[in-house]
């Protein structure tokens, strides 16, 4: 009787065995891992071409004499020699003209940040009569090439007696300063939600104390990005700061005219070592500038791609 009521044994199918999944040719993004080591040659190759150039500068300010007239190139130099760099430290102009860009560069950063940034939160925030034409004559002005405002920007600084000092030529960079920190920090602030804004003054902030404690924080990938940005545009400047210092001499003028009238000096035409050595001096800072904030610049156009 138990036998009868007792259930009957469940039979156990064997399961299925697993197969293991066949590996595709195609990768994860669908490219075939062949094109992908050819893409990375490809890129590889370009790296190569591009860094030549630079190896081949750097390379030169250590080359000897014979290094540097001999009829065929050498990629590497026999010995080496730090004779360029003594050349231009030798100079007496070289210092005072790398002082004098400093003082240039940093007088245009810090004025046209100030002034752009402000002006950009004010066309962000606010809404006032001639807010779209404002916006559109900012992007019309960078587009604008800076030789063709050359003769009426030196008419109006020698009228207000500021040429051949630094303080008109920082006055003069912020014609090409001012409207791009304006055109690139109304984008960050744009997408800075205006009732962050409202909320802390809700909670007791003033006007200024939300712009300190909301705004200025949540901008600040961008105020990195526009500063450096602007740093290499002062920096590299040649046009307008050899236009307006040229009634100065040698006394103020900057890194790029000093670099420009060594190069064309009968004495130093021909020394291709001092000039690559004096280049690369005259890079130096904005290449470390650019290293240091790499990071914080790809986060600020990261985060100022979003949304214009």
């Amino acid at each position: 009787m138990s036998d009868v009521l007792s259930p009957a044994p469940e039979t156990q199918q064997p399961l299925p065995p697993v197969r293991k999944p066949k590996r595709s040719k195609e990768t994860e993004v669908g490219r075939s891992s062949v094109m992908t080591w050819v893409w990375n040659v490809i890129a590889l190759f370009v790296a190569v071409v591009m860094a030549f150039p630079i190896y081949w500068m750097i390379i030169t300010t250590f080359k000897t004499n014979k290094d540097l007239i001999s009829q065929d190139p050498t990629f590497w130099p026999s010995s080496f020699s730090l004779d360029s760099y003594k050349t231009i430290f030798d100079d007496a102009s070289f210092l005072p003209a790398l002082r004098s860009t400093l003082v240039l560069t940093v007088g245009a950063v810090v004025l046209g940040v100030a002034v752009g940034f402000l002006a950009a939160v004010a066309v962000a925030r606010f809404n006032f009569r001639g807010r779209s034409f404002f916006i559109v004559t900012m992007l019309v002005v960078q587009m604008v090439p800076l030789i063709a405002i050359l003769i009426p920007l030196f008419v109006v600084m020698n009228n207000a007696g500021m040429t051949g000092s630094l303080f008109g030529v920082i006055l003069a960079y912020l014609v090409f300063t001012v409207p791009y920190v304006i055109w690139t920090l109304r984008s960050f602030i744009v997408n800075i939600p205006a009732e962050l804004d409202e909320a802390a003054m809700v909670d007791g902030c003033t006007q200024w104390g939300a712009f300190f404690r909301i705004i200025l924080p949540l901008t600040m990938p961008g105020l990195v990005t526009t500063a450096v940005y602007s740093w290499i545009q002062a920096w590299n400047e040649f046009i307008v700061a050899s236009m307006l210092l040229s009634t100065s001499g040698n006394k103020s003028q900057t890194a790029m005219t000093w670099l420009t009238f060594y190069s064309s000096t009968p004495t130093r035409a021909a020394d291709y070592g001092s000039q690559m050595a004096g280049g690369l001096l005259v890079s130096l800072p904005v290449i470390i500038l650019f290293v240091f904030f790499q990071k914080k610049v790809s986060a600020g156009l990261t985060a100022g791609a979003v949304k214009g």
